[in-house]
């Protein structure tokens, strides 16, 4: 087995374009943020491009045999439940607000497939968070 289908899959939250800080971003979440970066922040050290934007990402990781329909769901409960993010969307106000499913899946030997249920779709749109795929 190579090391591509070896990685884990994960789903984030990023919060991204808000006038608080992403550290009070991420008090307003009430969990520990896995990344924070400030407006006006070089993007990566020792590199001359800067952030046009805060943002604060909530990451979670997963074994490759967890079901994308278990993903969503799993992260929404850690941040709190839809109403709370709701709360949150609508007191920090991002311009982006958005999940990033990554599944490392080009290098796997299994076909990998799966499904959003009717409530976690409804929860997305309860949510008017916009929904992202990266395939590895």
């Amino acid at each position: 087995m190579n090391s591509r289908a070896a990685a884990f899959k994960a789903i984030s939250l990023t919060l991204r374009g808000f006038n608080a800080t992403p550290q009070e971003v991420e008090a307003i979440v009430g969990v520990s943020a896995s990344k924070l970066g400030s407006r006006g922040e070089p993007v990566k050290p020792n590199v001359k491009t800067l952030l046009r934007r805060s943002f604060t990402k909530f990451s979670m990781q997963f074994p490759n045999d967890c079901r994308l329909d278990e993903m969503v769901p799993a992260l929404l409960t850690h941040l709190g439940g839809v109403d709370h993010l709701c709360e949150v969307r609508e007191q920090v106000q991002p311009d982006f607000f958005e999940i990033d499913i990554v599944l490392p899946i080009k290098g796997s030997e299994e076909q990998e497939g799966g499904f959003l249920s009717p409530t976690t779709i409804a929860d997305l749109c309860i949510l008017r968070v916009s929904l992202s795929f990266q395939f590895l």
